[in-house]
Formats: C-alpha cells, sequence, structure tokens
C-alpha cells in the first residue's frame, strides 16, 4: 500500500516482514552443509524475491532506504551466524 503521498514506507516494512519469515522457514541457510556461494544463491533467490517485488514502482526515501539496507544486513549476519552486538573495527 502506498500513501497518499507517494510513499512506500508501509510497503517497505510489510514485504521486509514477509521477507523476514520466509529467511526463517529457509532453514538449509543456517546449516554448515552449503557452501557460502550456494547460500547466497538461495538467500537472493527466496528472500530477496519476496522484499523487493514491486520495488521498482517505489520511491525510495533514505529512510527507506536504510530500512532495506538494515534488513538485509540482518540477514547475511544471521546466515553467517554473527551476533548483532559484534562490531568489526577499523
Amino acid at each position: 500500500m502506498i500513501t497518499n503521498d507517494a510513499r512506500p514506507t508501509c510497503e517497505t516494512e510489510s514485504r521486509t516482514v514477509m521477507a523476514k519469515v520466509a529467511f526463517n522457514k529457509m532453514k538449509v541457510l543456517f546449516t554448515n552443509k552449503l557452501d557460502r556461494n550456494s547460500r547466497k544463491k538461495l538467500a537472493k533467490f527466496y528472500v530477496w524475491s519476496v522484499t523487493l517485488y514491486g520495488a521498482e514502482t517505489w520511491t525510495l526515501r533514505k529512510v527507506d532506504q536504510r530500512y532495506l539496507e538494515s534488513s538485509e544486513m540482518w540477514c547475511w549476519r544471521r546466515m553467517e551466524k554473527i551476533s548483532w552486538n559484534r562490531r568489526a573495527k577499523n
């Protein structure tokens, strides 16, 4: 759903939630039996297709873009089993 002022905020949030549900259903992404490239391909196919469905019609603001980027990082961190409070130092 796009609001009257043409902002797809509700749509990006609902799509992100649907993608997280799809990600959690894919238990094969959490196993070490598959190599990293195979897990990446599966995530792009199953998770990002759900997230970005209809995205070509969205006019993204910075807030929406950051929201999508944070959900992407959530997905990759879960696949690599990295804790949310672990930081990388430069």
